[in-house]
Formats: structure tokens, C-alpha cells, sequence
């Protein structure tokens, strides 16, 4: 998210409906309720997971403006997603309807380096991954869109080359206090003959499992993550193989671990830190959490990851400025 809110959400469900069948199942919503600046403080605290391993500086990183020909530091790219695939890496943007194709040498700025797709204004999108079984495809989900009397996630595809196919609804509902705590990254399981997606909801870490059909994205299951995993919040999703990295924003964190290959659970799992820093950006001299908005994580490879970071608010420290908006390399130790 760009906008950050004093908030804690302290209950999340949803009503879940089924549109091809005639079974139905609900949970009800609780709204989110206000608190304190101290209580928030304290809740941050709680939220990172203690033992963490440092991850050392990134391999490299960039502004996102750098790498695109034509753009300068007064042009925003809110990075909220990434996915690596085939030398390139694929950025969306809450703020933008096109999608960065980025060479995954980072050449600033470079021709390598394009915005496709179309459309104008803020998007909403929260998540991107890929489909690449059959005829391949990319999944983008937009957060939560105010459908009638509802609020849902809804996923568009798009075709390899990025022009943009259709949308559907997913039957996973929120309302609207919880909606800009909704999905916040997705990734593509194949199973079965089926194309499932795994949606991270932002505000409590749970994971819907839809499977898509004609009409929709339907829940079939969903995934709660080991009690370990207690971040503040929940910033996007990649799988691996059997590999599952999640992220977390406003801890500065990622957690790694298993998700099973016969159900839909996850287990085990090793936390990492982002490396800190200086006052002034520079990684490794000082104790500041320099990485203060990390949205989106794809695997390169399984000892290598890619990161994008958000917009840095008003309420953030200065010094996270200096990692906003950015393409990051780690390895994984």
C-alpha cells in the first residue's frame, strides 16, 4: 500500500460464494478497529519474527525511473509486484495500468527496458504471476474493486506479450474497512489439470485458494501459515517449485517456507531480515530498517530472489526514501 493508516486489523473473514455450484460457504466480517500511535509502535515490534538471518547488501538494485528511457525522479512507479521470467523481470504498479518489462541486469536507462500494456490512472494492482502451462499467460490482480454491494479481488490475464484478455471476479469477499487490506500478491499453482491462484490477504496472512472456471475465481481452500509467522503485515506471495517466499512491508522481512505437493498447507520456513543501513542509504553501515517498503518478491533462481519496493509516505522515516521505488537483487543464504 501507498497510504499507510493507524489500523490494526484484529479480525478478517469473508463471505465466500460459489458461482458454478450450488453450495455455498460464508464467514462473517469484523471491521478493523482504530488504536493509539503507542499501540501500534508495539504491535510492529511483535510483528517481526526474532532470529531472523541478515541478508547481506543486494546484489543490485536501481530506481525504477533510472531504468526507463524518457522518465525522471519526478514520475512515480509504486512498484506493488514482480515476476522473473526468462531474463526479464515484470513489474506492476498500484499506480499504473502498463507493466515494466525490466532486464534483469538492471541497464539504466535502456531501451531493454519497456512499459507495455495500456490503460491510465491508479490501478490498484497488488500482484502479477504466470501461467505457463498451455498458452502462456499472466495473471494481475487489482487489490479490491467495489463490485454493487461488495468488494472483491479481481484477476485480468494478459497474454505473453502483455496485451490484456479478459477479467473475472474472485469469489472472496471483504468489506469496506478491510478492503484496502485485501489481496496483496497472488501466485499460480498448477494441479491437477487445474490453474489455481494463491491470494495473500494483506491484513492477516491468510492464503484463498481459488481455481478458476468460465466465470470466476471460486475458494477451494485456504492456507493458514505456521504460528511463526506473526508479521505486521503481509506484502505479497511467490512459489518456487515447493518453495514459498511471503514479505512483509513493514517489518522488512521475508519468510521461506514449504508448501505441500498433495494439500494445500505450508510448512517449516526460515525468516530473513533485510539488510540494514545508514541514515543515509548505505547498506551495512548503520542499524536503520533502510527496506521499509517491500511489496513484491519473485524467485530467480532457489538462492536468488527479486524484489520491488513501494512509494515511501509522508509518516515513513527519511532514510527509507533511499530503497522506495526500486528493483532489488538478494541472494539466499
Amino acid at each position: 500500500m501507498t497510504t499507510r493508516t493507524i489500523l490494526v486489523t484484529i479480525a478478517t473473514t469473508a463471505l465466500f460464494f460459489c458461482s458454478c455450484s450450488k453450495n455455498h460457504v460464508s464467514n462473517k466480517l469484523t471491521p478493523i478497529q482504530t488504536v493509539n500511535t503507542d499501540e501500534v509502535k508495539l504491535h510492529k515490534t511483535a510483528g517481526r519474527i526474532s532470529g531472523a538471518t541478515m541478508l547481506a547488501a543486494p546484489v543490485a538494485e536501481a530506481k525504477i525511473y533510472k531504468l526507463l528511457p524518457g522518465y525522471n525522479s519526478s514520475d512515480d512507479f509504486e512498484a506493488s509486484g514482480v515476476y522473473y521470467l526468462s531474463g526479464y523481470f515484470y513489474v506492476a504498479f498500484d499506480n499504473r495500468y502498463k507493466i515494466g518489462k525490466i532486464k534483469s541486469t538492471l541497464p539504466i536507462n535502456s531501451s531493454d527496458n519497456s512499459l507495455l500494456s495500456s490503460g491510465s490512472g491508479s490501478s490498484n494492482f497488488e500482484g502479477i504471476t504466470y501461467d505457463n502451462f498451455g498458452t502462456p499467460n499472466f495473471f494481475v490482480v487489482e487489490e479490491c474493486v467495489h463490485n454493487g454491494s461488495v468488494y472483491q479481488p479481481r484477476v485480468r490475464e494478459y497474454d505473453a506479450s502483455m496485451n490484456y484478455q479478459s477479467d473475472k471476479w474472485v469469489d472472496y469477499y471483504f468489506t469496506s474497512a478491510t478492503s484496502n487490506k485485501a489481496f496483496e500478491g497472488i501466485a499460480w499453482v498448477y494441479r491437477g489439470g487445474e490453474d489455481y491462484l494463491l491470494g495473500l490477504v494483506e491484513g492477516t496472512g491468510k492464503i484463498a485458494v481459488v481455481k478458476k472456471t468460465s466465470g470466476h475465481w471460486i475458494l477451494v481452500d485456504s492456507i493458514t501459515l505456521p504460528s511463526s509467522v506473526t508479521f505486521t503485515d503481509y506484502s505479497d506471495i511467490c512459489v518456487y517449485g515447493t518453495k514459498v517466499a511471503i514479505t512483509s512491508q513493514e517489518d522488512g522481512q521475508l519468510w521461506i517456507g514449504t508448501l505441500s505437493s498433495t494439500s494445500w498447507s505450508i510448512t517449516g520456513g526460515t525468516a530473513y531480515e533485510f539488510p540494514h543501513g545508514s541514515s543515509t542509504g548505505v547498506v551495512g553501515a548503520g542499524t536503520y530498517q533502510i527496506y521499509g517498503n517491500i511489496e513484491g518478491v519473485s524467485f530467480i533462481s532457489p538462492t536468488q530472489i527479486v524484489v520491488v519496493s513501494d512509494k515511501a509516505d509522508a509518516s515513513q522515516p527519511a532514510y527509507q526514501t533511499y530503497k522506495e521505488q526500486s528493483i532489488h537483487i538478494f541472494n539466499i543464504p
